[in-house]
């Protein structure tokens, strides 16, 4: 087993160059008037002239002459001609410089056992220029070797010390600040040829750093159970993804990493169902459908049980259905694409209007027919009578308060003035009666009234609701909650 201090040693040199090496930043040109002590403000007219700089991209301090022009205008170093952000010497100056420039960088160390080091290091520019560039602070120690992995994170604490804590997970561990802000991730990705003879030279680590974002996990569910690498081969590496986005339990379902060879690493599937993933690009949702499916007799290795699996996927529970109906998933699968065809839908459209439908029946205690000849048409038909039937307590207060209040209508120049007939009208007004106006007709003693053009195609639609004081012959506007949010005249 090893341990967080058998990682091999580095010279700080060494790796000052592999940071440079794998990172692009801003650069920066530090000037000052003269070169002595950056107190002293007044100095020989032979050093006045000229400016002292130091670049940090090239590592060259040297002097220019004033006819140079101003050094804060200076966008390009005069040695190296790199791209520079110029600024002053003093160490205010520099350190509020350099501030942003930080960034979290891992990098991959090969041991002496076959085993592979990785190694979190938070990097900064170091204000201290003139010593070295970067300044970096380590964080965490990974190790894989063949059978496992282990992690370490660097902790403080002030009462028992600073020192390296052993976590049992070898999750990926960025640089996040107090604020919460994460820095950016830089990755030193080792070569085919330093990974030979190593616990990873089959890992796909290149293809599995291009697909997923916790690499250290990746490799220490590969160094545990290798056949992770067929995945990669067969054009499955999209599961791996999922799998690390929540979806572990249909990948464990799916698929059995600790089988010895190809054949037996997919559970319940051939190579037929393999191609068909691979071609058709199911996710692992889909192809747990697929799979269920299949052992059902309902599922053949084409395009069409391949979509209607991924129509299946995210849309209904199908076993609570197909119980409902008392008929067999193949059956109820063809019921599905027969009136995906026929109403010029998707399938998964199609599958949460049957749901619907059948919730439908069971909130208005109908036993109709649970597998209608015309799906669209009857959940229409349904739709429409559940509608008028919530709405018949309304329509009837609507209706009786128009009888009794018959003699509130006026005609005047092509307008009208009239009671509210029913509540199909209100929701021309507010989206199924969801606007104030429903309150107020609830409480029993406001009456409801439309201002109409009576030669209008549209009536009573974007003309707004008043309140009409029947007793003072006093109208004034009532949209008091619109008002609050806008000034707007209707």
């Amino acid at each position: 087993m090893f341990e967080v201090n058998d990682i091999p040693p580095i010279d700080g040199w060494e790796l000052q160059q592999l940071i440079a090496e794998n990172v692009q930043h801003e650069e920066f040109l530090f000037f000052r008037f003269y070169a002595g002590d950056e107190q002293d403000y007044f100095g020989p007219d032979s050093y006045t002239k000229r400016y002292e700089c130091f670049c940090t991209a090239c590592r060259e301090r040297f002097t220019e002459p004033h006819s140079a022009g101003p050094a804060s205008k200076w966008r390009i170093c005069p040695r190296c001609g790199r791209y520079i952000h110029a600024s002053r010497w003093p160490a205010n100056d520099r350190r509020k410089a350099l501030a942003g420039c930080s960034f979290a960088f891992h990098f991959f160390q090969r041991g002496q056992r076959g085993e592979v080091w990785m190694t979190s290091l938070q990097v900064r520019m170091n204000p201290d220029f003139l010593d070295c560039k970067y300044a970096a602070n380590e964080y965490a120690r990974y190790v894989f070797f063949e059978g496992g992995a282990r992690k370490w994170i660097w902790k403080q604490s002030l009462c028992f010390g600073d020192g390296w804590k052993l976590l049992t997970n070898c999750n990926f561990v960025g640089w996040t600040t107090f604020a919460g802000n994460r820095r950016a991730n830089v990755w030193a990705l080792p070569s085919e040829q330093e990974l030979r003879g190593t616990c990873l030279q089959y890992s796909q680590l290149e293809h599995a750093y291009a697909a997923l974002q916790d690499l250290p996990n990746y490799l220490a569910l590969y160094c545990k159970y290798p056949a992770a690498e067929y995945l990669w081969k067969m054009g499955l590496g999209h599961w791996l993804r999922e799998r690390e986005h929540g979806w572990g339990h249909r990948f464990r379902m799916l698929v059995n990493l600790r089988a010895k060879t190809p054949d037996k690493l997919f559970r319940g599937l051939d190579k037929a169902d393999i191609r068909l993933f691979r071609r058709e690009n199911l996710g692992l949702a889909a192809a747990f459908e697929y799979r269920t499916l299949k052992s059902a007799g309902a599922a053949r290795p084409d395009k069409a049980s391949a979509a209607f699996a991924s129509a299946l996927a995210f849309s209904v529970d199908w076993s609570d259905i197909v119980q409902e109906c008392e008929i067999e998933i193949r059956q109820w699968r063809k019921y599905i694409e027969r009136q995906s065809r026929r109403a010029e839908r998707a399938l998964s459209t199609m599958l949460i209007e049957h749901r619907d439908y059948l919730d439908q029946l069971r909130r208005l205690g109908i036993y109709g027919d649970r597998l209608p000849d015309d799906l669209h048409e009857a959940h229409a038909r349904l739709s429409e009578r559940e509608r008028r039937l919530a709405n018949r307590g309304k329509n009837e207060k609507f209706r009786t308060r128009r009888r009794l209040l018959g003699w509130m209508c006026w005609r005047y120049k092509g307008m009208l003035i009239r009671p509210v007939d029913s509540a199909e009208e209100i929701v021309r007004e507010g989206e199924e009666m969801r606007d104030f106006i429903k309150n107020a007709v609830s409480n029993g003693l406001t009456a409801a009234e439309l201002l109409t053009c009576m030669t209008a195609a549209v009536v009573a639609f974007g003309f707004g609701a008043y309140e009409c004081d029947y007793r003072k012959f006093f109208v004034a506007e009532a949209r008091k909650v619109w008002r609050m949010k806008s000034k707007a005249s209707p």
